[in-house]
């Protein structure tokens, strides 16, 4: 079975290079792809849409939420919105808010957008290890999501 990737989606290098020195340090059995912004992921996204596409596909993405032009709850909804095709299926595939933000408007905006989990980043470096690797394990090694098929591409 091909071994899925994880997408982050963060305008903050800083963030970015934290995130990448956890994954390389206490998680090298996972595969992260970073992108700076949702222009980045979108356009990757219908790259991999394409049919001859080879590459690697998503088992998770991590969005945060504030981030310039388009906001992850606008990416969210980009997703969500994304056709189906025969190896992703964009519609069930887990999506977690990594945000600083802890307001209720946000959390709410996020779920009604189709975000799979809220969570507000910690302070600590060790806390946000520990985070990252509890939504690895879960999302990644434990979570079953269906399988697309051709047949339900052609309804």
């Amino acid at each position: 079975m091909e071994k899925k990737e994880i997408y982050l989606v963060d305008d903050s290098a800083d963030h970015r290079l934290l995130i990448r020195t956890i994954f390389n340090e206490f998680l090298p059995n996972y595969r992260v792809r970073f992108f700076q912004g949702a222009a980045e992921l979108y356009q990757f996204m219908v790259l991999q849409s394409a049919p001859e596409f080879s590459g690697s596909r998503p088992g998770l993405i991590i969005l945060d939420l504030k981030m310039p032009n388009i906001d992850g709850s606008d990416l969210l909804r980009l997703i969500r919105k994304t056709p189906d095709n025969f190896v992703t299926k964009w519609s069930t595939l887990p999506i977690i808010i990594l945000t600083s933000s802890s307001s209720d408007e946000d959390i709410q905006k996020c779920y009604a957008a189709g975000a799979n989990s809220f969570i507000v980043k910690p302070v600590e470096f060790e806390e946000l290890r520990f985070l990252i690797e509890t939504i690895c394990h879960y999302w990644m090694d434990y979570n079953t999501l269906p399988v697309p098929t051709r047949k339900e591409n052609s309804i």
